[in-house]
């Protein structure tokens, strides 16, 4: 991609605007097989990410002229759940509560035309959801389509588990007034009630649950934090568990993070003192993921668990070792590759 090497600027800014002409006409073709391809073949992690980029301003911009358009948005909602045995969570709340509740908050604006779904939506089907489909949404009338598009997702589950779902909806968004609502940034006071109301909504008998709202995104950039957020907060719980259970037995917690072949980083959580005892944890890294983001993030958490003995492997290691997959831990060392 000549584009990233151009070291005119003007010169760089017209190359990325004949990017975002072909990304444009790809997109009113809806020529999925190409804006796949495109994405997919990218030559490196920076050439992807220019591309997520021009996708997403194609996909998000105003239509030009338009005095008034749809801005489709999703809201993620993590769901920690904990539970003895087998129970399945509605897949459907009110969605008018928490609308009131969004414009209460003024997350919506109290005027707005705007639309949310009361389905939970499982992260599959949102990125079922084509960038031309999503660049269509945006021309009025098209609330109805997308809502037709999504369908509720209950959440089955034994003991306990850490899920991702969404609320989805439509505000219009009418030139030079104010914003219809307010994408991105930090969950302000309205988190804390709106994860009561989900919370209430979804309990049943036995169930431990704490759900965790984050701020509403364009539909393309809710799911990349989402997905970040979900690995995060399992990975929370998984040190909780593991250095809970070893700590127990009188033992020292090691943990340890290892780079992995096939674009994964796993985690592992063992002790000093036995060698066949120790839980792993795998964080399957997305185009926009670096493995260093993952380590300072799990380094992070581990000292605030305060776990002294942290093992940060520098090499990458292989995906696996004879027919199973390989863990680095306090006992079983990192291999250096050849």
């Amino acid at each position: 991609m000549s584009y990233l090497t151009e070291a005119d600027a003007t010169a760089a800014g017209h190359k990325r605007d004949v990017l975002a002409q072909l990304m444009g006409e790809l997109l009113a073709a809806h020529d999925h097989y190409a804006l796949n391809g495109a994405l997919t073949q990218a030559p490196s992690q920076d050439a992807y990410k220019v591309l997520w980029q021009i996708l997403r301003e194609q996909v998000e911009a105003p239509p030009a002229g338009a005095a008034h358009w749809q801005i489709p948005f999703a809201l993620p909602i993590v769901l920690v759940a904990g539970a003895r045995g087998q129970h399945t969570l509605p897949g459907r709340i009110d969605g008018d509560a928490l609308l009131a509740l969004l414009r209460q908050h003024g997350v919506i604006a109290a005027d707005a035309d705007c639309r949310l779904s009361g389905a939970l939506v499982h992260p599959g089907d949102l990125a079922a959801v084509n960038p031309a489909t999503l660049a269509d949404w945006r021309e009025p009338g098209q609330a109805d389509a997308m809502g037709s598009a999504v369908r509720e997702a209950p959440v089955s589950f034994k003991d306990e588990g850490v899920f991702l779902r969404y609320l989805v909806g439509s505000v219009t968004q009418h030139r030079d007034a104010p914003p219809a609502i307010r994408l991105g940034g930090q969950v302000g006071a309205w988190g804390m009630p709106l994860a009561q109301a989900i919370g209430d909504a979804l309990q049943v008998d036995g169930l431990t649950l704490f759900a965790i709202p984050r701020v509403p995104q364009t539909w393309l950039a809710a799911q990349d934090s989402a997905r970040v957020t979900q690995l995060e907060t399992r990975l929370q719980v998984a040190a909780s568990n593991a250095l809970r259970s070893i700590r127990g037995k009188g033992r020292t917690p090691v943990a340890t993070i290892a780079a992995h072949e096939g674009g994964e980083v796993r985690i592992t959580f063992s002790s000093q003192e036995e060698a066949d005892r120790w839980e792993g944890f795998v964080w399957p890294l997305a185009p926009l993921d670096t493995a260093e983001q993952v380590r300072d993030f799990a380094e992070g958490l581990f000292r605030e668990c305060q776990v002294d003995d942290i093992r940060v492997i520098d090499t990458v290691q292989p995906d696996k070792e004879g027919e199973l997959p390989f863990f680095v831990t306090a006992h079983f060392p990192p291999r250096q590759q050849h």
